[in-house]
C-alpha cells in the first residue's frame, strides 16, 4: 500500500528522500484504507497482518500507523530502511512543470519512468541537499552505505529491495500475511520483484496514495510462493481506478 497523499504530492512536487507530512487529504485517505482494511479482516480473518513495515519517513509511518490501530491487535510496526522513496538527485523539491520545462518532455519521460536512467545527480550546493542528508543521517549505517548519496534509477531500488523481499517471502511461506507501506516508486520497484514484471511492464505501472493492494500466493512448481493473479486486487477495485484515472492524467506516480 502507498502512503495518503503528501504535501508534496499535493503540490505536485518530486519528493524522493525529503521527509514531508501527509496532507490533510492524505490523512483521510489513510482512515479510508485503513476501514477498508478492518472491513476485509472481519469478513476473511486470514488477511489480518502479521505484523505491518512500513518506510520510516513520515508520510508512510503515519500510514502505518493509523492502518495498523484499526486493525485487530493491533499488529506491530516494523521500520524497513529499504522501501524509502527513490532518491530522485537534482530533481528532488523541484516543481514537476519547472522540470519538465528545464530538462524538456523527452528526458522528464526518460528520467521519470524508464527503468535505468537516473536523474542528473543532486549537486552539494542544492538547496534540497541538507534536506536530504538530513534524512540519510536518520537511516540506519547500513542504509547510508547502500543507498546512491547521488540519484538512483528505479532498477537501483529494485535492487536494495531484493533482501526485503525473500525475508517477506519467507513469511508469506509461513502463512504469514505482511502489510506493507511503502511509496510510490519503492512499490512500482517492489512489484518487479512480487510480479516479475519486465522494465517495458513497469515502465506504465502507476501506484494510487492510500489504496491497499491484496496479493494472495500460492506454492509455485519451484517451491518458492507466486501471486495467484498478477498484480494483486485492489479492495476498493472502483475507487482505486478512479484515483489511477486522476494520477495518469497528471502524469502518473
Amino acid at each position: 500500500m502507498r502512503h495518503g497523499q503528501s504535501t508534496f504530492n499535493a503540490g505536485d512536487r518530486f519528493t524522493g528522500l525529503l521527509d514531508v507530512p501527509l496532507s490533510d487529504v492524505g490523512v483521510a485517505e489513510a482512515g479510508r484504507a485503513a476501514r477498508l482494511l478492518a472491513d476485509a479482516v472481519a469478513r476473511e480473518p486470514a488477511l489480518a497482518p502479521r505484523r505491518v513495515v512500513t518506510s520510516p519517513l513520515v508520510r508512510a509511518a503515519t500510514t502505518a500507523a493509523i492502518v495498523a490501530d484499526a486493525l485487530p491487535g493491533p499488529p506491530p510496526l516494523a521500520v524497513e530502511w529499504r522501501l524509502v522513496e527513490r532518491h530522485y538527485g537534482a530533481f528532488t523539491d523541484k516543481p514537476r512543470d519547472v522540470v519538465r520545462r528545464d530538462y524538456g518532455e523527452a528526458a522528464y519521460w526518460r528520467y521519470r519512468r524508464s527503468y535505468l536512467h537516473r536523474p542528473p545527480p543532486l549537486a552539494a550546493d542544492d538547496p534540497a541537499r541538507p534536506l536530504v542528508d538530513g534524512t540519510l543521517l536518520r537511516l540506519p549505517d547500513a542504509a547510508r552505505a547502500a543507498l546512491r548519496p547521488d540519484a538512483e534509477s528505479l532498477a537501483d531500488v529494485v535492487e536494495r529491495l531484493r533482501p526485503f523481499w525473500a525475508e517477506t517471502r519467507a513469511a508469506l511461506a509461513r502463512g504469514e500475511a505482511v502489510l506493507v507501506v511503502g511509496h510510490g516508486n519503492s512499490l512500482r520497484a517492489l512489484s518487479v520483484l512480487v510480479d516479475d514484471l519486465t522494465p517495458e511492464e513497469v515502465q506504465d505501472l502507476d501506484v494510487p496514495t492510500g489504496h491497499p493492494l491484496v496479493h494472495r500466493f500460492a506454492p509455485g512448481r519451484d517451491g518458492t510462493h507466486v501471486p495467484e493473479v498478477r498484480g494483486g486486487t485492489y479492495l476498493d477495485a472502483h475507487g482505486a481506478e478512479h484515483a489511477l484515472g486522476d494520477l495518469r492524467s497528471r502524469g502518473g506516480t
